[in-house]
C-alpha cells in the first residue's frame, strides 16, 4: 500500500517538477488557442489532428522518459516531420481507441444486448484501453495495440494493473466532474478547464510510465 502511495504522490506532483509547471501552463495555453480554430472549416481539422498527434507524441515522451527513470517533466517532442512527429502518434491513439472500444460498439450496433451487457462491453474496452495506450507509446507502432500483446500483458500483471486502472478511473471521474464545475464559470472556467485537461494527461502519462518501470519485463 506504501509503494502505491508513493507512485500516486509522485504522478501527482510530477507536473511542477523542474520544467514540467512551464509546460503545463504553455499546454494549457496552446490547447485553448487550437480548441478557437475548430470553428474554421477543414483547417481548423487539420489543426486538430496535428496538435492531436502533438500532445499525444508528448504524452509518449513522458512514458518513455519515466520508463527509463527521470524523474522530472521533460520538455516538448521534437518536430521534424509532419507524418513522424503528429500523424504517426496520432494513429498509434486511434489504434489504441478502436481495439479497445471498437468491438464493443460494434457488438452493441448489431446485436443491441441488454443494458448490463453493454455496460460489461464498454468496461472492457475502458479496462483494455490504458494498457493500450501503454503499449503504443513504448513501441511507437499501432501493432502494439493489437489484443495478441496486451492480454497476455494484462494477464501478467493483473493485481497492480488493477491499481493503475483505479487511479486512473478515478482521475477520470474527478476530472469530469471539475469540467462540469468548472463549465458554469463565464469564460474563466473554460480557461481553467484547459490547463485541468493537461494536468490530468501529465499526472496519467506519468502513473503509466511508473507501471511500465516496474513491470517492464512484461513487455520484453
Amino acid at each position: 500500500m506504501e509503494g502505491k502511495i508513493v507512485m500516486l504522490h509522485d504522478a501527482l506532483t510530477f507536473p511542477f517538477r523542474g520544467i514540467g509547471k512551464y509546460m503545463l501552463v504553455i499546454g494549457g495555453v496552446l490547447s485553448l488557442m487550437i480548441s478557437l480554430t475548430s470553428f474554421i472549416p477543414l483547417l481548423g481539422f487539420i489543426i486538430g489532428i496535428g496538435a492531436s498527434g502533438y500532445f499525444a507524441a508528448y504524452s509518449f515522451k513522458i512514458i518513455n522518459t519515466t520508463a527509463i527513470g527521470q524523474e522530472q517533466a521533460c520538455d516538448w517532442p521534437e518536430f521534424t516531420d509532419f507524418w513522424g512527429d503528429l500523424i504517426a502518434p496520432w494513429l498509434c491513439v486511434i489504434a489504441a481507441l478502436l481495439l479497445s472500444f471498437g468491438p464493443s460498439y460494434i457488438a452493441i450496433a448489431l446485436i443491441d444486448p441488454p443494458s448490463y451487457i453493454k455496460i460489461a462491453l464498454l468496461a472492457a474496452g475502458f479496462i483494455h484501453m490504458p494498457m493500450a495506450y501503454l503499449s503504443v507509446a513504448i513501441h511507437q507502432t499501432m501493432g502494439a495495440a493489437f489484443w495478441t500483446n496486451t492480454i497476455p500483458a494484462i494477464q501478467r500483471c493483473l493485481e497492480k494493473y488493477i491499481v493503475v486502472l483505479v487511479i486512473l478511473g478515478s482521475l477520470t471521474i474527478l476530472n469530469i466532474l471539475l469540467k462540469r464545475a468548472l463549465s458554469s464559470i463565464p469564460v474563466a472556467g473554460s480557461f481553467i478547464s484547459f490547463f485541468l485537461w493537461m494536468y490530468v494527461m501529465m499526472v496519467s502519462a506519468r502513473i503509466l510510465g511508473l507501471f511500465y518501470r516496474e513491470n517492464s519485463a512484461i513487455f520484453n
